[in-house]
């Protein structure tokens, strides 16, 4: 069994500019916005497994359970998320300066 680890790049950054300092700022709303959309996917999967039993289709009651607790695991760790982002803004909020 062979497995490489390849290098980790990016040990000498060079100097950031005002160009490059606003990347990031970017980089976050972008990820910030496909972890929304991926809690909205994973919401409307278990949506349409719920109806989809209700209205007698064929759907393995499993399948079910399985998309509605990763919807309920999904929309905690998001709370937990927000809850953390708050209590940082706050802890910011009170710093003097």
């Amino acid at each position: 069994m062979n497995m490489e680890i390849g290098r980790i790049q990016g040990a000498a950054l060079p100097a950031q500019t005002a160009t490059t300092a606003a990347k990031p700022a970017a980089g976050f709303a972008d990820m910030l916005g496909k972890a929304i959309g991926q809690l909205q996917s994973v919401s409307d999967n278990a949506n349409q497994k719920v109806n989809a039993m209700a209205t007698g289709q064929d759907v393995e009651l499993h399948d079910v359970m399985l998309a509605l607790e990763t919807e309920s695991l999904t929309m905690s760790l998001a709370t937990q998320v927000r809850n953390k982002a708050v209590e940082a803004y706050q802890e910011v909020f009170r710093m003097q300066m």
